[in-house]
């Protein structure tokens, strides 16, 4: 059945369809999620890296590591990770190593419902953006970061998040005054555009509207409105450089729907878009591209300078 031809379903949300959504806003939950990246978390230690917890409003606790810059590099401002969808902050720390190296100390995190942060539901960024303003907030109150040049100058940061990270870090550089840059990974333009190109690759013959009802019911009952989690809405006030990677062969999260609605939505010149033909959603990542390994190094420098 094709896309054009979706599956006759009743109007309004079913049973079936809210239950989709509740099962995609808590899908960081599965099982043993909290002991994966032991390896990574020891070779961390080893590198001088810690953990710290950040507390936050009904009981959420958000799981943060801080992983220290190379003392013989350069320093450059501080880095914060933010992971994606059913990950967990190990899966990134090869990429804040690789930071570290040039200079960076690296803050990173588990979102909320996933690894071993707490929670039961995921906003998309409607409030995992104000996790990241505590993280930043926590870690500077440990002296874990600090403005370069003495308290007078202010702390500022970088900020790099993957597919769910990408567009949360988008909407927290719309709040948060510290951020000097921001590097999204995949990220997706809005929440509802998301889970239509995630129908268009999974199931083409649901319709969409029934969709995005039961995503609207469950989204309500994690406290939020679908539309409320928009990159796009969010770049629309951001000032600051934004550096975009897009997966050419990306069929989750394609950039012609959302790396490219996120640029044309841009103000400002301020966007840069750069783009692996070969690489697919999750591979943008977590394989090493040297196009993009250099246009991050090139983007966080130039930020840095």
């Amino acid at each position: 059945m094709s896309d054009s031809e979706p599956f006759d379903f009743d109007e309004g949300p079913s049973r079936l369809s809210v239950a989709l959504g509740r099962l995609t806003l808590s899908a960081g939950r599965y099982p043993g999620r909290q002991y994966l990246g032991a390896v990574h978390r020891r070779v961390s230690r080893e590198r001088g890296g810690r953990r710290f917890r950040v507390y936050r409003p009904n009981g959420v606790t958000i799981d943060a590591w801080f992983s220290p810059r190379d003392a013989e590099a350069k320093p450059r401002l501080p880095i914060v990770v933010s992971h994606g969808l059913m990950e967990t902050k190990e899966r990134h720390f090869k990429t804040a190593w690789k930071m570290n190296a040039r200079g960076h100390d690296v803050l990173l995190f588990d979102h909320r419902v996933h690894g071993r942060s707490t929670g039961r539901r995921l906003t998309f960024g409607v409030e995992e953006k104000h996790d990241i303003t505590a993280v930043i907030d926590s870690a500077a109150g440990r002296g874990l970061i600090k403005p370069r040049g003495g308290i007078d100058d202010g702390l500022k940061v970088i900020t790099m998040g993957f597919s769910l990270g990408g567009g949360t870090v988008l909407q927290h550089a719309a709040i948060d005054e510290r951020v000097a840059g921001v590097v999204g990974l995949a990220p997706f333009a809005d929440f509802r555009g998301a889970i239509e190109s995630f129908r268009r690759k999974l199931t083409p013959w649901l319709d969409r509207k029934w969709i995005e009802d039961g995503f609207d019911v469950a989204s309500a009952e994690a406290g939020f409105k679908l539309d409320e989690a928009s990159a796009i809405e969010a770049l629309k006030q951001i000032e600051i450089p934004v550096l975009l990677a897009e997966g050419g062969k990306d069929p989750y999260l394609p950039g012609r729907d959302h790396v490219h609605k996120l640029a044309a939505a841009a103000e400002r010149d301020n966007v840069t878009i750069v783009r692996i033909d070969d690489a697919t959603h999750n591979t943008l990542v977590h394989k090493h591209w040297p196009k993009l390994d250099r246009a991050v190094a090139r983007f966080c420098r130039e930020v840095s300078a």
